[in-house]
């Protein structure tokens, strides 16, 4: 575990680096607002393309060569972006970061269920996570200063630290494997055997599939957030540093509800849809602020809203865990992502039209009913009762 949480480190201080000013960058090159909501389209297809056939390849082939993979496509993607100022090199260093990503997603979680097992996974996950923001937020901090600096230094920092991570995977690390013969007879199984039976998994199992759904609705709004609050907070007055802040604060906050989320960890895991309803009832309030456009409330605002992402995530990959078996786990994570995914290429296209024609205001306001389909989810999934997964339901309910 102690591998897993030094790799947090490392990746909390490059998330951190790039985060605040990637896209800050892009404008800075003289990209409009609709062609980086296009470039996250383009992006968000890439990375639905390679999401299920990466868990699956994981699922195959083994988590260490795929977070490996993973190490070395970031490496490149960094490497390649001092140099988007021509679009054909912008929309290769999209697609090989969106590979990264795909190889990533599902087998980190994989990796950690088969180190902690599944009693510590939800509370493990919550550790990490906390342990990335906190270094998310030290290397945010440090960004607006870098980038005033030299533009390109906080990339360079960026590719030097997956170099490591690449080199530590590759050599140092062992990945633990699964044993039983069921499960070594997987290892055999064609990538479409592995692909049915996960699907299989998922349509059998209604709440799910309702909770896997429910990401495509918060995938649109969150994407939103993500690609604009930048652009949004930049014609409230804020600078590049002040930008670097806010996010920094956003770690803080996040830290902070983390830590009050893995003390009702018990009762989050007795009704964590109530927990996923107040999560996006917050966020859907927090879109809605942002749009007054007063400086203070929108850092504030802002900060809050970006944490509270961070929380949703451990809740619902720690619910969704219960229901994979290790076997599959890797494509059936990758197929929850690739829902999400589908979610934000169609954010990219829907608001970044909206943001050109009417505003960054009137985007975050449209961003915010596609919160509501997910409440909804929220409020019905507790009363179906799946007769392919009554242990763990009961154990839900």
């Amino acid at each position: 575990m102690r591998t897993i949480q030094f790799f947090a480190v490392l990746r909390g201080l490059a998330m951190g680096l790039f985060s605040p000013i990637w896209i800050l960058y892009l404008v800075d090159q003289g990209y409009d607002l609709l062609q980086i909501g296009l470039l996250g389209t383009i992006f968000e297809i890439a990375k639905l393309i390679f999401e299920v056939p990466s868990g699956t390849f994981a699922d195959r082939y083994g988590i260490k060569l795929s977070i490996a993979g993973s190490f070395f496509l970031s490496v490149v993607t960094w490497a390649f972006f001092p140099f988007i100022d021509t679009l054909i090199i912008c929309i290769l260093a999209m697609i090989i970061w969106a590979l990264s990503d795909a190889l990533i997603s599902g087998s980190l979680e994989t990796w950690m269920s088969r180190v902690v097992g599944e009693e510590r996974f939800g509370k493990e996950v919550m550790k990490n996570t906390q342990i990335l923001i906190a270094f998310i937020v030290v290397g945010s901090i440090i960004s607006g200063y870098l980038y005033s600096y030299n533009m390109f230094l906080p990339f360079i920092i960026v590719v030097a630290l997956y170099t490591i991570l690449f080199i530590w995977m590759s050599i140092f690390v062992k990945v633990p494997i699964v044993k039983s013969e069921h499960e070594q007879e997987h290892i055999k199984e064609s990538f479409l055997n592995i692909l049915k039976q996960s699907l299989k998994i998922v349509f059998h199992k209604r709440r799910v599939l309702l909770i896997v759904l429910s990401g495509f609705f918060t995938a649109l709004t969150y994407d939103m957030v993500s690609r604009y609050w930048q652009p949004l907070l930049n014609e409230m007055g804020f600078s590049e540093t002040g930008l670097g802040y806010i996010f920094a604060l956003a770690g803080i906050f996040a830290l902070i509800l983390l830590g009050i989320t893995m003390k009702l960890e018990k009762k989050i895991e007795t009704n964590p849809y109530m927990s996923l309803t107040i999560v996006e009832s917050v966020s859907l309030l927090l879109v809605g602020v942002l749009t007054i456009g007063f400086k203070p409330l929108g850092a504030i605002a802002t900060s809050i809203l970006l944490a509270v992402e961070d929380v949703r995530y451990p809740i619902v990959i720690s619910y969704l865990n219960r229901f994979f078996p290790d076997n599959y786990k890797n494509t059936l994570f990758s197929l929850n992502s690739g829902v999400g995914a589908l979610g934000e290429i169609l954010s990219g296209v829907i608001f970044g039209i909206i943001a050109l024609e009417f505003g960054l205001t009137t985007t975050f306001l449209v961003a915010a009913i596609f919160l509501l389909p997910a409440i909804i989810i929220y409020w019905v999934v507790p009363k179906i009762h799946d007769k392919t997964s009554i242990t763990v339901d009961e154990q839900l309910r």
